[in-house]
């Protein structure tokens, strides 16, 4: 009688190598040889996502989203539609006396990027957007599953289940209506200006050219308001943190800072230095590849190697951002060439496409000045008289190994 099969050996795990210098972790962003890794454990939601596509097929995608996140878009966000969302939320905040900053913010995130995906809401209540806000959390904790403590098939499924909710309410009757708007134009009935300015928009125009099937276009449209609402959101709760500890010590600096000019983008961009969405980012190599730059030893990288761009690291790093690398310091020196989040808003092929809607210019680059969203909500805050409230301290959340806050009371003086 023949012997049974010996068992086969557990695979082995992938060969990982970790960059942590400012100068490899840039040099790592920009190497098209390596993939997006980061969103591996939650493919159910991210497969076909631009940000988790490689090569020739990102390089279609982003250069047609391109069309939607321009400059002048931005500044029309900027001008007209964030402080429409933002007065009226900060005004029954201030009629409250107090209000959450982590709920305030991610209302008005949540507005924002709605309306930047193109998906419509039926009634514009509370209680809807609520409903929304619920479903976005769950999108964004499995497509961020990596980060998460707990069962991550039970998260994963989670996440299935409430983008299969926002595809029934909310994706089917915006994308009906916008087929709809488009056919109107292109036989003439509607001028061009009348189709929405929003991702879903630019994705029915161009759906046949790509040869997108329908549910990465359901997948596209419902990344980003999870992720709009999530990071950024979450970036302007640390940076008010930040802002909070630097007036309690310069009170006289208050009415400047307030004002919403480059000292307050100071602060968010020193603030965003200190807390890159995701900690790390996650590269594989699709071929053999040598990681390194000029005055740094180069590294020989096989394919299938995992790649972890430690960013929270590389945004510390003395060499590029100067001396005492932890310290909030909106003055800070920076070494030439270095961005004033750092690698925050990522680097190459994969940088952030609303870098510049949620964080603004930089003073001095070319085209026309932007604050970002993260400074035209933090001034409407700070002038309505927001301060840290001491008898309700702000709580962090630890349902994830990412630096958020749970909860953020303020009150209004």
């Amino acid at each position: 009688m023949a012997s049974p099969p010996l068992p086969l050996p557990p695979p082995l795990p992938p060969v990982t190598v970790t960059v942590t210098s400012y100068t490899d972790a840039r040099d790592a962003f920009r190497s098209r040889h390596l993939r997006q890794a980061l969103y591996d454990e939650g493919e159910h939601l991210m497969a076909g996502v631009v940000v988790n596509l490689h090569g020739d097929e990102h390089v279609a995608r982003r250069r047609l989203e391109r069309r939607l996140f321009r400059p002048d878009v931005f500044a029309w966000y900027e001008r007209e539609r964030i402080p429409a969302i933002v007065a009226p939320l900060v005004a029954r905040s201030v009629a409250a006396g107090r209000a959450d900053l982590v709920d305030l913010a991610r209302t008005t995130m949540l507005t924002l990027s709605i309306d930047v995906a193109g998906l419509d809401r039926p009634l514009g209540t509370d209680d809807e957007l609520a409903r929304i806000h619920g479903l976005m959390q769950r999108l964004a904790r499995a497509s961020t599953v990596a980060h998460a403590t707990g069962d991550k098939g039970a998260i994963v499924a989670d996440g299935d289940a409430a983008l299969a909710e926002v595809e029934a309410w909310l994706y089917e009757p915006s994308l009906t209506r916008r087929r709809d708007l488009v056919a109107r134009v292109e036989r003439g009935e509607l001028d061009e200006a009348a189709l929405p300015r929003d991702v879903l928009t630019t994705l029915v125009r161009n759906q046949d050219r790509l040869e997108l099937p329908a549910a990465t276009v359901l997948r596209e449209t419902a990344y980003f308001p999870w992720v709009g609402s999530h990071s950024t959101s979450n970036a302007f709760v640390h940076a008010m943190h930040h802002t909070f500890d630097r007036l309690a010590s310069r009170p006289h600096e208050r009415a400047e800072v307030a004002s919403g000019g480059e000292r307050l983008q100071q602060f968010v961009h020193e603030s965003l230095r200190l807390h890159p969405a995701s900690p790390v980012a996650v590269r594989e190599a699709v071929e053999d590849v040598t990681l390194g730059s000029v005055g740094v030893a180069a590294r020989a990288v096989a394919a299938g190697t995992r790649v972890v761009i430690d960013v929270g690291a590389a945004n510390r790093d003395p060499a590029a951002v100067g001396d005492d690398p932890e310290r909030f310091d909106p003055d800070r020196r920076l070494a030439p060439g270095v961005a004033p989040w750092g690698l925050t808003f990522g680097f190459g092929p994969h940088a952030c496409l609303g870098a510049e809607l949620a964080g603004g210019r930089v003073p001095g680059d070319e085209g026309e000045a932007l604050a970002g969203a993260i400074v035209v909500m933090a001034a409407a805050v700070l002038a309505a008289g927001a301060e840290r409230d001491p008898e309700d301290p702000p709580v962090l959340d630890t349902t994830t190994t990412r630096q958020v806050w749970a909860r953020y009371p303020v009150r209004f003086s």
